[in-house]
């Protein structure tokens, strides 16, 4: 039995314990934290964390994400779950440097960033990025 990945992101009203209690849920379903960032911003007085973690086969991602809707509520939190298999649709914006352009692409090609570019916004001209087998719309200046 392999585990899954999976992304919880939130943020809150700063208070103590969130850490504590939102660890504890993951720990309670198998989970284990793999990646783990947090931000407190002292002007909003907000709480913002980005925990990657992983369930065992034998958890159920659907029992975990039921029993943290009461914390989340709890805690005023804006939060989402999601797979980390999970594709998401993205535009890419660049100016100026191109080659910053040219690394999210050959990325992105290669399958190290599991995303689906479905657009580009540059001022680029169109041969900097060759994308011809792909389906993408690119807006130039």
């Amino acid at each position: 039995m392999s585990a899954a990945n999976f992304l919880l992101t939130l943020s809150c009203p700063n208070q103590p314990g969130i850490v504590a209690r939102v660890t504890a849920e993951l720990f309670a379903h198998g989970g284990d934290i793999l990646e783990a960032h947090q931000f407190d911003d002292s002007e909003t007085k907000r709480f913002f964390t980005r925990i990657v973690f992983s369930l065992p086969a034998s958890s159920n991602a659907r029992d975990l994400f039921t029993s943290f809707g009461p914390i989340a509520k709890g805690y005023h939190m804006e939060w989402a779950l999601r797979s980390r298999e999970d594709r998401r649709k993205v535009v890419l914006m660049a100016s100026k440097f191109d080659h910053c352009l040219v690394d999210l692409l050959y990325r992105w090609r290669i399958g190290e960033l599991k995303m689906d570019v479905v657009g580009i916004v540059s001022n680029h001209p169109r041969e900097t990025y060759d994308v011809s087998s792909q389906e993408i719309t690119i807006l130039n200046n």
